[in-house]
């Protein structure tokens, strides 16, 4: 997997959350405490919901080590001037 696959599941993961939140009123973070002391009931909505947010937490992680290592890389080539940030090469049928 790289930086962009794990972004994009990341945004995909967001969305499934942010409609989770939506529908009960109450953000993940909270969500996942309430589920994880044993507070809320074993639906399958809520199960979906640990999934979610757990692989969210697993990506971010992934994303955390990968950025790292792709900015000291930056960080050696640029020297003392500037980060160059240079977007990736569109890919078949993809602006």
């Amino acid at each position: 997997m790289n930086l962009n696959d794990i972004i994009q599941d990341i945004h995909g993961l967001n969305a499934e959350l942010a409609r989770l939140e939506k529908r009960y009123n109450l953000l993940s973070e909270d969500f996942y405490r309430l589920y994880k002391t044993g507070e809320l009931e074993q639906s399958r909505d809520f199960i979906k919901w640990v999934g979610y947010y757990e692989a969210r937490l697993q990506r971010e992680a992934r994303y955390q080590e990968m950025i790292y290592c792709y900015l000291r890389e930056l960080r050696q080539t640029a020297g003392i001037g500037a980060l160059r940030l240079v977007p990736e090469m569109a890919t078949a049928g993809v602006p």
